[in-house]
């Protein structure tokens, strides 16, 4: 595997690509949002429930319309119970078992690039075989350091960029994971003002359906996907 370089790709022409492959796909997309919010959402509140919390927090629910001060106190209160901590831990296997279907996406995109027939199923691909564990144990290790990175600001996006090609290259080129940040930092060398801009484009891209009356976020919370995809296309060249 060799580590390529930007420079003879303009931002223009990355965006363009990423577009196309996000454009190409709109139905995946969709579904993609639609599974990991829904994961989400449905996985944190039955957290929330079996750990006790939502009966702590309706105790207190009548100060929300009369003491909003004195409500946010009692929820930081709440924040502090031994069960709060075992919710937190939770919640991080929670993420761990929905983001495998990032995976999925990276296979569609694959097969696209291969002129393959692409079906619902690819967008499992993160959950067949023993590779669910190798990217269920990245997540979580993942959000682990995340969270304490980012006490402080600088730490997190540090850690969000140094881990930016880690999937692709784990999928694609079966790497480890101490392997993908490594290839990802040598990749960053001499492409880190290129990578910057179309990660922070694909950023507030991804985010600007939530402007769309909130249903146009399950169309663009992908795109960052998309965008990894492209740079990872042209920062690596894969070898059989």
């Amino acid at each position: 595997m060799n580590n390529n370089d930007l420079q003879k790709l303009s931002i223009e022409q990355i965006l363009r690509t990423a577009f196309s492959y996000w454009n190409r796909t709109l139905l995946y997309q969709f579904a993609y949002s639609f599974l990991y919010i829904s994961l989400f959402f449905i996985g944190y509140f039955a957290l929330f429930k079996y750990f006790g919390l939502w009966d702590e927090i309706v105790k207190y629910s009548d100060l929300v319309r009369t003491d909003i001060p004195a409500f946010n106190k009692k929820v930081e209160e709440i924040s502090k119970l031994p069960q709060a901590r075992n919710f937190g831990l939770a919640f991080f296997f929670l993420l761990a078992l929905i983001n495998p279907l990032n995976v999925g996406l990276f296979k569609i995109f694959r097969k696209m690039d291969l002129n393959e027939p692409v079906v619902f199923k690819d967008l499992l691909a993160g959950y067949q075989g023993a590779d669910f564990f190798k990217f269920f144990g990245f997540y979580l290790f993942w959000m682990i350091i995340f969270t304490y990175a980012n006490a402080l600001f600088l730490l997190g996006i540090f850690w969000i960029f140094i881990t930016l090609f880690s999937i692709p290259l784990m999928f694609f080129m079966n790497v480890k994971t101490f392997e993908g940040i490594t290839l990802t930092i040598k990749s960053l060398r001499n492409n880190f003002l290129t990578v910057l801009v179309c990660v922070m484009i694909a950023a507030v891209f991804s985010v600007s359906g939530i402007l769309l009356c909130g249903i146009g976020f399950l169309l663009t919370f992908p795109f960052w996907n998309a965008m990894i995809y492209t740079l990872y296309q042209n920062l690596f060249k894969e070898i059989n």
